[in-house]
């Protein structure tokens, strides 16, 4: 599973993080194997520490990587310190005051906090099957890591061993092995997910401001023609022109005028409601499609968004206005290509009017 994520992540066509600490983790998993099956070549104490440490280590980088895949922070001290005192913990209980007991709940108790951790991050930010997978997988890590170490005391001796012939001792050895290679394909299925989600994101929004691209605004443009012919639910077009973009280019760059773009783009999109689509049409136009909202409240929105760009001002951007062509879904229109024409001759008019103002059709 290492050489298999080591891979992907080679061939990954758009860089994604944590995927170096999911390579990592099934391999120390792997490694603590070995160690423990070291037993009777190396001193016990070694053994212990080494493999508890590479597994507790392989675990935590399931964790690690998840939350750099999701953007979290990463509490590297607090774990790191928290692991430095578990293993001290447990040494003290192997050295000092001998007690396999003592050790089983300490290990499994911290395994079942950090797959409770793991699960809890995948449930808040995750979606879809491999999340879902991943999240049942460290569930019942959780549980079975809970039921060892709540059940040690009865069911083990201070001088037992880890290779004892014991269901429950078994059990809990076989979910550790089992959570390895679940996880791992866990992660498979999230990079696959992210890969189709970032290649569907890049054909439906423009490379340059994040706004919807031509096709996908006349997709939601068709979408609510259907359920105004329909449902009669009203709907209203807004399409938006820089007022001179060309002299911004030309009197202070072209890279200066795709952060106007770009500032544009974030101005409108944050006065906006969650079911209103924002598009780039072309150059620096752009539309805006209203579902549920009449041509009243159409023009209101247009003037929010106007004052907006014209009251804004950044430091190293020069100032720039609009003007707003307002068109609502009426029985003449024959489809989304006319009302959207609808809203081109009233930006037209706007333009021709002064500039910097809304004028609705």
């Amino acid at each position: 599973m290492t050489m298999v994520l080591w891979g992907v992540r080679r061939n990954l066509p758009v860089a994604m993080p944590g995927v170096p600490a999911w390579s990592m983790a099934p391999l120390l998993c792997a490694a603590s194997t070995v160690f423990f099956s070291l037993d009777q070549r190396l001193p016990g104490f070694v053994v212990m520490l080494a493999g508890n440490a590479l597994l507790m280590s392989g675990l935590g980088l399931f964790y690690f990587g998840s939350l750099r895949f999701w953007h979290q922070s990463c509490p590297w001290r607090s774990w790191t310190a928290g692991g430095a005192a578990l293993l001290a913990a447990m040494s003290y209980f192997y050295c000092f005051q001998p007690d396999f007991r003592a050790r089983t709940m300490l290990f499994a108790g911290s395994m079942a906090v950090c797959a409770f951790a793991h699960a809890r991050l995948l449930q808040r930010h995750g979606k879809g099957f491999s999340c879902r997978l991943s999240v049942i997988v460290l569930a019942t890590l959780c549980g079975v890591s809970m039921l060892r170490a709540a059940t040690t005391f009865w069911l083990d001796a201070p001088d037992s061993t880890r290779v004892m012939q014991m269901p429950m001792q078994q059990l809990y050895a076989v979910s550790f092995h089992l959570a390895a290679l679940l996880l791992s394909i866990g992660g498979l299925l999230m990079l696959s997910e992210r890969v189709r989600y970032e290649f569907e994101h890049q054909a439906s929004h423009d490379s340059l401001t994040g706004a919807f691209t031509r096709r996908t605004l006349f997709q939601a443009g068709e979408r609510e023609w259907t359920r105004w012919t329909r449902y009669g639910r009203p709907f209203s077009v807004l399409l938006l022109d820089i007022d001179r973009f060309k002299s911004i280019n030309d009197r202070w760059g072209h890279p200066t005028g795709d952060k106007v773009l770009q500032e544009c783009t974030t101005l409108i999109a944050a006065l906006l409601r969650s079911g209103d689509a924002l598009g780039r049409y072309g150059g620096e136009e752009f539309v805006v499609v209203l579902g549920e909202t009449d041509g009243a409240a159409a023009w209101m929105a247009a003037e929010r968004i106007r004052q907006a760009l014209e009251q804004h001002r950044a430091p190293d951007l020069p100032a720039y206005t609009a003007s707003i062509g307002v068109a609502t879904a009426a029985a003449g229109d024959t489809g989304f290509g006319n009302l959207l024409k609808r809203a081109d001759m009233a930006l037209y008019q706007a333009k021709a009017s002064g500039r910097n103002r809304s004028i609705a059709l």
